[in-house]
């Protein structure tokens, strides 16, 4: 099955989408700040900054960072338990070029 996608300002209704569901609500007003799209309600790969406590898509929020950093984080995933994942920071790019700024 296709993804119908409107236009801004038109409702699809179930018979346009194939799917009796209602579409789904974003969790904030706010759009990812990397990729625009909204964060939707159901999204489970979201990441928070922990400075200035953005959501960002999980991919948007490694795309932008140096892919050192990523490779750093998927072995602290697979080396660390199960019950110490919820324990890390993460810093946005954002966060980290006012730091090397010296704000």
């Amino acid at each position: 099955m296709s993804n119908v996608v409107p236009f801004p300002g038109v409702t699809l209704t179930t018979r346009e989408t194939g799917s009796d569901d209602p579409p789904r609500p974003p969790v904030t007003s706010k759009p990812c700040p990397v990729c625009a799209a909204p964060i939707r309600s159901d999204d489970f790969e979201v990441i928070r900054c922990t400075k200035c406590r953005t959501d960002y898509h999980t991919p948007c929020f490694w795309r932008v960072l140096p892919i050192a950093e990523w490779a750093a984080y998927l072995a602290w995933v697979y080396e660390a338990p199960i019950n110490d994942l919820d324990g890390r920071e993460y810093i946005c790019a954002a966060c980290r070029q006012l730091e090397g700024l010296g704000k």
